[in-house]
């Protein structure tokens, strides 16, 4: 009897070990020191325009066109934020000014690039942009030089036009090989969008080498060019200038530059919420750095306009050369901190261990989260993709089941998208921001959502990302949803 008992007593205690699991205290919301970072930067002075990186002896310095939205017929004068984090920034402001006389060709500064000689003298070339004057064309490439990036000397004696009104956009390359200066400018001929190079060997007398590269995907501008050498392989990348889900960074590779570039299946890393991206070498990492468009009136209802806040992605390299962006080492290990979001709202019949089970049947199934904090904030869950058809993550809910702002996973159809609509009403709805993404083969998908104030961005198996402005986002409560399909969301956490 007592052996009887003892056998009783120890398959108790083991069966007890098996299924219990360790209580965890997680960290209340908000409660997190996280030393006053910010991921999507703005200028003190007004917002981002096109950034123009250049890295230097350990210092990411951003260089970005002034958007000031103030009152002067001059605009978008060269500014700089500075960082070795991408978490904490350091604001010069306006370095290189725009002319504010309709009588001079800097009226407006256009995009550009910075780069360094061999006697460590900075050179930055931009775009002098004046259509209201008596100028002979509209954009002319100007030059200045600096020896410490703040502090600028204009040399207007060495500017040149293009002989037509686009002409601009100008990034300088040292070509190794060649012991050259390249530079990549963004026109049009009468065939339509092309990438000119000039090529110098002092960075003060170009001489036109012709066409670098050719819109053969339509005939729209390629603007912001970047030419960047990794491994074996060039990168070609450029801003379609074009409208609504047409307006995305483009990227050609080639291992040869003399056969041309060749068009990657998936010749993009974000939707037309991120625009006007440049790519910049760090040591032996790819930085892309856009901006995310503000809206009219600061609504979620109005439309984009030009410049808003920086976004910086990570670029990786991938075996066969094509490059996919993942989010940046040092915003994932800053937001590592977990902490509690507790569910507020849900049909779903059980909710275990932060795993949802969404059933067909449900017809519109959901779970909501407590209000989302407009500090920085991390998501991470996994989707298990075996017979499902959809799935989506609802912002802007409150009270309600429906938020209004809405990523939705269209696995049938193999889109990722984001609308503006409540989130039941979405098949009968037309999205904001939709890009293409092939789930064929696919049984899982690890994906991070990163929020600050009005910014988010969703990177789905470090391969694809999508930028959006979402006013409405913070404070307010927010979740999965299904439209009718059988799905498992698990693995789900929040970190600060």
């Amino acid at each position: 009897m007592f052996k009887k008992l003892l056998i009783f007593i120890m398959i108790i205690f083991l069966v007890s070990c098996q299924t219990e699991e360790p209580i965890v205290e997680l960290n209340q919301k908000g409660s997190v020191d996280q030393g006053g970072i910010t991921l999507f930067p703005k200028s003190i002075d007004g917002y981002i325009g096109d950034p123009m990186p250049f890295y230097d002896e350990g210092v990411m310095n951003m260089f970005y066109l002034l958007d000031e939205r103030g009152g002067t017929i001059g605009f978008h004068p060269f500014a700089l934020l500075q960082t070795t984090n991408y978490l904490t920034w350091t604001d010069h402001g306006t370095v290189i000014p725009y002319v504010n006389s309709i009588s001079d060709q800097d009226l407006a500064l256009g995009t550009g690039s910075v780069i360094k000689d061999k006697d460590g003298l900075y050179h930055a070339f931009y775009t002098g942009h004046n259509s209201r004057g008596e100028m002979l064309y509209f954009e002319k490439i100007q030059h200045a030089t600096s020896t410490d990036m703040i502090q600028w000397t204009k040399h207007p004696e060495d500017g040149f036009f293009g002989g037509v009104n686009d002409f601009r956009d100008p990034y300088v390359y040292y070509d190794e090989s060649s012991e050259e200066y390249w530079m990549l400018i963004t026109t049009r001929d009468s065939q339509g969008g092309v990438i000119k190079r000039y090529i110098s060997t002092d960075l003060q007398n170009w001489t036109n080498a012709g066409v670098f590269y050719r819109n053969t995907e339509g005939s729209y501008n390629m603007e912001c060019p970047t030419l960047i050498y990794v491994n074996g392989y060039y990168y070609l990348s450029f801003s379609a200038q074009g409208t609504g889900n047409q307006r995305i960074v483009h990227y050609r590779y080639t291992t040869d530059l003399a056969k041309g570039f060749d068009i990657p299946e998936q010749d993009f890393f974000d939707g037309w919420g991120f625009y006007a991206g440049r790519i910049e070498k760090m040591e032996d990492r790819l930085i892309l750095a856009g901006w995310v468009a503000t809206k009219t009136l600061d609504r979620d209802y109005g439309t984009y306009m030009w410049g808003g806040h920086l976004v910086t992605h990570e670029l990786i390299q991938q075996e066969d050369g094509t490059l996919k962006p993942k989010l940046l080492d040092e915003i994932d290990e800053k937001l590592s901190t977990e902490v509690l979001y507790e569910v507020t709202n849900t049909n779903l019949s059980d909710v275990i261990n932060r795993v949802y089970l969404f059933s067909a049947q449900q017809g519109y199934g959901y779970v909501l989260f407590d209000e989302l904090l407009d500090r920085p904030t991390k998501m991470t869950y996994k989707v298990d993709l075996e017979d499902t058809d959809n799935f989506g993550m609802t912002y802007n809910a409150f009270d309600s089941a429906f938020g209004n702002l809405n990523f939705y996973f269209d696995i049938e159809q193999g889109l990722i998208e984001f609308y503006r609509v409540e989130s039941n009403l979405i098949k009968q709805s037309q999205p904001e921001i939709s890009i293409p993404f092939n789930f064929g083969g696919l049984t899982e998908l690890n994906i991070k959502v990163v929020t600050e104030g009005t910014v988010i961005i969703v990177y789905v198996n470090e391969e694809i990302a999508i930028t959006s402005r979402a006013y409405d986002m913070a404070n307010s409560s927010f979740g999965f949803f299904t439209l009718g399909t059988d799905v498992k969301i698990y693995d789900v956490h929040f970190y600060e």
